[in-house]
């Protein structure tokens, strides 16, 4: 009878063990989903690409960063740069990571439109990883971003 007690009790602590390690962006509203792709902001091409510019580059390293042809491509980073341990991820957690490809293109009116493109990769036993998509994610990352690039122009 102890032995099945304490096999109960040990596969209770396994699933609460599983339940609590979840993933490092139990922070994140997934519930707004609306965040479009694309926002129009006013200034020139110059002026947008500057503000992305320096938005990225607080946290991001670019893997690539063509002024001519209108985009730039950062690297997969930690979102929020909050990292499970291993010992979180041996229990099926998951770290998730981001990266972007932002478009510009110059609108009418003095304006560029900046489309945000993100992708999401989950990391799990601390080295197998892949691709995920969670609109959720994605659109508090896209609105993130846009923040950040009108806080740099000066307005909101």
């Amino acid at each position: 009878m102890n032995v099945v007690v304490r096999n109960v009790a040990s596969l209770a602590v396994l699933i609460a063990a599983l339940v609590a390690c979840g993933s490092n962006i139990t922070h994140i509203d997934t519930a707004r989903t609306n965040v479009p792709d694309t926002r129009s902001f006013d200034g020139s091409m110059d002026t947008v690409w500057a503000a992305a510019k320096r938005a990225l580059s607080a946290d991001a390293t670019f893997k690539a960063l063509d002024r001519s042809s209108g985009i730039m491509v950062t690297e997969f980073r930690t979102i929020d740069a909050e990292e499970l341990s291993i010992a979180q991820t041996v229990f099926l957690g998951k770290t998730y990571k981001s990266s972007y490809t932002v478009n510009f293109n110059p609108a009418t009116d003095g304006k560029t439109d900046v489309t945000v493109n993100v992708k999401l990769q989950a990391v799990q036993v601390g080295f197998f990883s892949r691709e995920e998509s969670n609109e959720g994610v994605e659109s508090y990352l896209r609105q993130a971003l846009f923040d950040k690039i009108a806080t740099n122009m000066g307005h909101r």
